[in-house]
């Protein structure tokens, strides 16, 4: 069987990178909505055209992609999930290197928006289950698939949409891609994800600018105050300080912090990737941080003159965009009230903390009896053992699958480390789409069997 999805694969690679490619030419921006219903067009058009029965459903936001294939009453039920919008791109102000609308392959990269996150993760998968189902007819599972479109926008519809249709959901088994993998093209199963909590900090102070000569010391600075209120939430070496949300009050089993003691530190893959070194070191500590403590991150500032030359004002107002990455059991409106309470407390009575968007973590245990399934499917896939991670350092909507559904849920990466999601010159490599295609068969042929 191994011999025969590499044949499949390798016979069909120029095929696969072709819808990749035709998906990326789509700027389906959920922020604007720009090319969202082109984006859903072609999903339905392409699923449909593989055997899928689909649906869609209109949701507050950007629509739901739903299908189903496989035997209806198949002894194991796959769900999987994607979303095909894509974080904004400019590509004169942010210097990318192409248009990010018009991929590019150059060697074994693929460059374009989406390119990892997430078309050629949740493609990668679809083809796969398409491929299979070419090859030997009706698939021996049922696979049910979600794609939204609102992933880089907070998920928002989403729970929704699972707590109304928790009985067309039933599954087995959630396994879906997304994220990036570890360096050196290291296959992971990632077994959760960190929450996020997106703030907006609102400094004002008087009604207009002020000269800083004739007010300088006697008027409210908000620029200042924010920054002061920024700077007390986090110590120097990265820690969040507030209490009900902070660094020291999350705990870290015995189980994690074993597993994460077991997980290799490619410092070099690390420098190559960011240009300067990590702050931490010690791979423990260095994967402690990222997949089992929260972080708190200045993601904007804005306030001032900042243009040639000097102005000597005190700018009225001040804002400030962050984010708070969320472990364990905490709950994002718990820590947006710690957060509220810290300032307040302070007497930031002048600055006002909104919710951008939340959303909770997701944890599935290290001993799931899916692990080996999962494991050995990307291991036949990719010719190269994964290793097993407490969580991803970034956010996912999991929790819906793991908390709302009742789910185990694993995440296979197929993306690089380098992949650049969020930023110019964002890429997938093509070996790893073709992987990716080829763990998705496997995976199918490891569920039927069990």
């Amino acid at each position: 069987m191994a011999a025969a999805i590499d044949s499949a694969v390798r016979d069909r690679a120029g095929e696969l990178v072709a819808t990749l490619l035709d998906s990326i030419r789509i700027p389906s921006v959920s922020l604007t909505g720009e090319g969202i219903g082109e984006a859903v067009e072609f999903l339905a058009t392409r699923m449909r055209r593989w055997g899928f029965e689909v649906q869609v459903f209109p949701t507050a936001s950007q629509p739901i992609v739903y299908g189903e294939i496989g035997l209806r009453d198949a002894p194991f039920t796959w769900l999987t999930y994607g979303h095909y919008d894509v974080y904004p791109a400019d590509a004169k102000a942010e210097g990318w290197n192409t248009d990010p609308w018009q991929p590019v392959v150059d060697g074994d990269r693929i460059w374009g928006r989406g390119a990892g996150d997430n078309k050629g993760q949740h493609l990668a998968l679809l083809n796969a289950i398409a491929l299979h189902r070419e090859l030997h007819g009706e698939l021996p599972i049922r696979i049910k698939v979600i794609l939204e479109g609102d992933e880089e926008t907070g998920s928002r519809p989403l729970p929704e949409f699972v707590e109304t249709h928790r009985d067309m959901l039933r599954a087995d088994l959630c396994c879906y891609s997304d994220g990036p993998m570890f360096p050196n093209d290291q296959p992971v199963l990632l077994m959760g994800v960190r929450g996020i909590l997106g703030l907006e900090f609102a400094a004002t102070g008087a009604k207009r600018n002020l000269h800083s000569g004739n007010f300088g010391g006697v008027a409210p600075n908000p620029t200042l105050d924010l920054i002061h209120l920024l700077a007390e939430m986090v110590d120097r070496d990265g820690r969040l300080l507030v209490p009900g949300a902070g660094y020291a009050e999350v705990t870290v089993t015995p189980g994690e912090a074993a597993a994460v003691r077991s997980l290799p530190l490619d410092r070099e893959g690390v420098m190559a990737s960011m240009g300067v070194p990590p702050t931490v070191s010690d791979p423990a500590a260095f994967h402690e941080r990222l997949m089992l403590r929260p972080a708190f991150n200045v993601s904007g500032f804005s306030s001032g003159y900042t243009g040639p030359g000097h102005k000597t004002i005190i700018f009225k107002e001040a804002i400030a965009k962050a984010d708070i990455r969320l472990v364990g059991g905490q709950d994002p409106q718990d820590v947006l009230a710690a957060v509220r309470r810290f300032a307040a407390g302070r007497g930031y009575t002048n600055i006002e903390i909104r919710e951008l968007k939340s959303t909770p973590a997701s944890r599935t245990s290290l001993d799931s009896p899916y692990v080996p399934l999962v494991k050995k499917a990307v291991a036949d896939g990719f010719g190269r053992e994964p290793l097993v991670v407490p969580s991803l350092g970034g956010t996912t909507p999991d929790y819906v699958f793991t908390r709302l559904l009742g789910l185990p849920s694993i995440v296979v990466p197929l993306a690089p480390y380098d992949e650049n999601n969020h930023a110019p010159n964002e890429s997938t490599k093509v070996s790893l789409y073709l992987a990716g295609v080829r763990a998705g068969m496997h995976l199918i042929e490891g569920m039927a069997r069990r």
